[in-house]
C-alpha cells in the first residue's frame, strides 16, 4: 500500500513539475475571430452612444439585457428611453486594453475606457472597468449582460 501512495505522489509530483501542463490551452483561431468581433462589437456601443443611435444600440444589446446588479439594474427598455431622453450623453470614449475569453456561443469582454459624458449639463470625465457578456444569437453576437464601474 505505501509503494502505491508513493508511486502516485511521485507521479502527481512529475506532472505538476511539467511545464506544458501548466501553461492555460492557446486561443484558437475561431476564438481569435470571434474576439475581434467582440472587440468591435464594443467599440461600435460606444459610436453609438457618442451619436446618440439607439436604433444601433438596439442591435448591439439583446431584448433580455440587463446591467447593474442585483437590486441596481437597467434594462434594454431603461438604458435606450435615457439614451433618447438626453438626460446623459456620451461625447468620447477612448477605449484601453480589452481581453476576451470566448466559451463556444459565449463570449466576456473585459476592458477599461476613459470616458467624457455630460449629464445634467455638466461634463466630466473618468476611467471605467467594464464587463460584458454576449451570447452569439443566430449569426450576431448581442450582449445579455453588463456592468462597468468607476475607477
Amino acid at each position: 500500500m505505501k509503494a502505491i501512495v508513493k508511486a502516485v505522489l511521485v507521479l502527481v509530483g512529475c506532472v505538476s513539475l511539467d511545464p506544458a501542463l501548466a501553461q492555460p490551452p492557446k486561443a484558437s483561431t475561431e476564438d481569435s475571430s470571434v474576439a475581434k468581433i467582440i472587440e468591435q462589437r464594443v467599440r461600435d456601443w460606444g459610436n453609438a452612444l457618442i451619436a446618440v443611435d439607439a436604433d444601433k444600440m438596439s442591435t448591439i444589446i439583446a431584448d433580455d439585457w440587463i446591467d447593474g446588479y442585483p437590486g441596481k439594474t437597467k434594462t434594454k427598455a431603461d438604458y435606450l428611453a435615457a439614451l433618447k431622453s438626453g438626460t446623459w450623453k456620451l461625447e468620447a470614449c477612448e477605449f484601453g486594453p480589452m481581453e476576451v475569453k470566448v466559451l463556444g456561443d459565449v463570449a466576456v469582454i473585459q476592458g477599461s475606457a476613459n470616458e467624457t459624458m455630460i449629464k445634467d449639463g455638466k461634463s466630466s470625465t473618468y476611467w471605467i472597468a467594464f464587463m460584458d457578456v454576449f451570447v452569439k444569437r443566430g449569426d450576431k453576437w448581442v450582449a445579455v449582460r453588463s456592468q462597468a464601474r468607476k475607477l
